[in-house]
């Protein structure tokens, strides 16, 4: 497996733009992740599919999820295909949405598979719902001349990532930031805005006022577990490279925008720079549980498709060697902290 994983990355590096290696991407990690059974998580998923017809959807933890599952099963689906299914439906819909914002998501593929790949296979729930998000963003983020234009599209947005937030909690949060955004993008102090929230945020989880706000929005065990910890020291090493993130995707974007000349692309890379902004709000939900860096995988992969904007469409200089550096760094960080070789191990 390893040795395909590699050649795919070769392919997106070498054919970054090329439509026939998008396809094969899906069709060959679509394969990996679907016929997987011996991979982390994969028994309970199993156990969860087989008593999802004694569970009701409004007793569920995740009753979105809880409705897919039945419908599955109604249409004769068994676990194996069901996990196939899942998979194909993951990748299409990740890759419509990357594929409306940049020609680059060949390139964009080969980062997705160093991380997070591993990490999105085995955990189904959350890449089915990451999925939906990244199909939804160019709804949110791609804006009409015609303001009932832009009130249906952002109306869609929230539906969508509605139904993702009932598939698994998490997304709760890119409903919350898309409502920040929308409401203060157009503000002369975006960014120093974005950060008061953030500290805002801080102080409210340590007076426990956001915990139990959260619970009344969304109560699940895995919600109560995460809301419940604290994650120590060890959040500041994932604060730091949430920090790296946002500030890669900054200085790629503002970098691809200033020989832009097409009015529209330009304004969309603008508003996905606004809009990745919001993820420093992931910091305080660091301080609950480290695991909220789950949070990271939409913005990766806006930050793989600009990568790819800036590095293959901009001059070569000693900036763009530094650039690299540190967006590998970053990555290479996140793969090792993250046991992703672990993880793609189970794969196999």
């Amino acid at each position: 497996m390893y040795l395909v994983l590699a050649l795919l990355i070769a392919l997106g590096l070498f054919f970054p733009k090329s439509k026939l290696v998008i396809v094969i991407d899906v069709v060959v990690l679509g394969l990996i992740v679907g016929l997987r059974t011996n991979s982390m998580d994969y028994y309970n998923y199993l156990l969860e599919y087989n008593t999802a017809q004694i569970v009701p959807p409004s007793l569920a933890d995740f009753p979105g999820y809880n409705i897919i599952m039945r419908w599955s099963q109604y249409i004769g689906l068994d676990f194996t295909q069901f996990v196939l299914v899942m998979a194909f439906i993951s990748f299409t819909l990740m890759i419509t949405g990357m594929m409306i914002f940049s020609q680059y998501v060949p390139f964009a593929m080969a980062f997705f598979i160093v991380y997070p790949f591993g990490h999105e296979a085995i955990q189904m729930r959350t890449f089915l719902a990451d999925a939906l998000v990244i199909c939804a963003l160019p709804l949110l983020l791609i804006d009409h001349k015609t303001r009932m234009k832009n009130i249906l599209s952002k109306s869609i947005f929230f539906i969508l990532v509605f139904f993702a937030s009932r598939i698994h909690t998490l997304c709760w949060f890119y409903l919350a930031i898309a409502a920040i955004y929308l409401f203060l993008r157009r503000k002369k102090w975006y960014v120093p805005l974005i950060i008061i929230i953030t500290i805002i945020t801080m102080l409210l989880i340590r007076l426990n006022i956001l915990t139990r706000l959260m619970m009344v929005i969304s109560s699940s065990d895995k919600l109560d577990h995460w809301v419940q910890g604290s994650s120590g020291l060890g959040m500041i090493f994932y604060t730091f490279l949430t920090m790296v993130l946002y500030l890669l995707i900054r200085y790629s974007i503002l970098n691809i925008v200033k020989n832009e000349t097409n009015k529209v692309s330009k304004q969309v890379k603008i508003n996905i720079l606004s809009y990745s902004t919001c993820l420093l709000l992931i910091i305080p939900l660091l301080t609950y549980d480290i695991t909220f860096n789950r949070l990271w995988r939409i913005f990766l992969i806006l930050l793989y498709l600009m990568a790819g904007e800036y590095l293959y469409r901009t001059h070569f200089n000693r900036n763009k060697l530094i650039y690299i550096f540190a967006l590998l760094a970053m990555v290479i960080s996140m793969f090792i902290i993250e046991n992703e070789l672990t993880i793609l191990n189970s794969l196999n």
